[in-house]
């Protein structure tokens, strides 16, 4: 929404849910049909993750072109990234039966890679003219009042995010345990209980000691005292799944967003990211590699804040919420045009 709200042509009208669980589906029902009666859109736009409601989304709207954030295949994860695990894949056919009926019923599709719209293609056999690749965008706030702490003279590597295996934590805690003789903490924030734990004994396994762990921190907190705190960021993915191969993560934008050296796990799709000039990019799936490139930034502590700057200039040339407004607000136009000669 942050890069619609910057679309001069466009009126944004948000209907979103404030509540969690089964009752959040309800309550952005109710929403879009207020705003259906009241306001009476040109178009829909239904982000990430609607998949559980585009039926009732693509009723209510009718003829209205509906504009769906595919982003992340929820057929893939549950296939191929072994989510829900047994459960899952024993699922997996029937959610992609009900992902590829939402998918040829939108108007437009959002995905925030090429790689990702290939996929798209390929798996649901689509055309490939329905979709537009943006990018997920970042939290652009200037960080001014940032509290900077530094306790210790360790240098401090951050990890922030879902432990999915798509993320190769296992594989951050082998590249840490390559490093163990180096003063170097890493940071680890996310992770399910049964993530955490398995985590955790993988670290005393590997002996690795010099880590914290906190399972959740507040947005706020994340953008304006642990980004601005640690020394270098993992963006990565370095899990070397298929679904690792093709995105670009959040993280990854909203640490170059905010002017800190990140390291990358490399995906055929370059957009424009080189090692040692914009940031640190690594070969997934390899701990040696990953704890090599720490180990450089490490090294080098004096070349990181340049680094960190290019990398922002390369977050506001490709990845940017000026970027994403650009790109929406002419496919939206086309969309309408579209829909109106049909």
């Amino acid at each position: 929404m942050a890069a619609l709200m910057r679309c001069d042509g466009i009126e944004l009208i948000p209907a979103v849910n404030t509540r969690k669980g089964l009752f959040r589906y309800f309550e952005t029902l109710w929403a879009v049909l207020k705003v259906k009666h009241t306001k009476e859109p040109d178009v829909y736009i239904l982000g990430f993750r609607g998949h559980e409601i585009f039926w009732l989304i693509r009723l209510l709207v009718w003829r209205k072109p509906l504009i769906f954030d595919a982003l992340m295949s929820p057929y893939a994860a549950l296939r191929y990234e072994n989510k829900s695990g047994r459960f899952g894949r024993v699922l997996a056919p029937v959610v992609w039966w009900l992902e590829s009926s939402a998918l040829a019923h939108s108007d437009l599709l959002l995905t925030d890679t090429q790689l990702h719209v290939d996929y798209f293609v390929q798996a649901f056999g689509l055309n490939v003219d329905k979709f537009i690749a943006v990018p997920v965008g970042a939290e652009e706030a200037v960080v001014e009042n940032a509290l900077l702490v530094k306790p210790d003279r360790l240098f401090t590597v951050l990890f922030y995010g879902s432990f999915l295996p798509l993320h190769g934590v296992g594989i951050i805690v082998r590249a840490a345990a390559l490093l163990k003789e180096l003063p170097i903490r890493f940071e680890f924030i996310g992770g399910n209980k049964t993530q955490i734990k398995q985590f955790h004994s993988l670290c005393q396994q590997k002996g690795v000691q010099k880590y914290t762990h906190r399972a959740w921190v507040p947005f706020d907190q994340l953008i304006h005292t642990e980004i601005p705190n640690a020394d270098l960021c993992l963006g990565g993915p370095f899990g070397d799944t298929p679904q690792a191969r093709r995105v670009i993560t959040t993280k990854t934008s909203q640490c170059l967003a905010l002017a800190k050296t990140v390291v990358i796990g490399a995906i055929a799709e370059k957009k424009g990211f080189e090692d040692k000039v914009n940031c640190l990019l690594v070969e997934q799936g390899d701990p040696e590699a990953l704890a090599k490139s720490i180990c450089w930034g490490f090294e080098h502590k004096e070349q990181l804040d340049e680094l960190g700057r290019r990398g922002q200039v390369l977050y506001q040339d490709h990845l940017s919420l000026k970027v994403i407004a650009a790109r929406l607000e002419k496919a939206i136009d086309q969309v309408i045009i579209e829909r109106e000669s049909a």
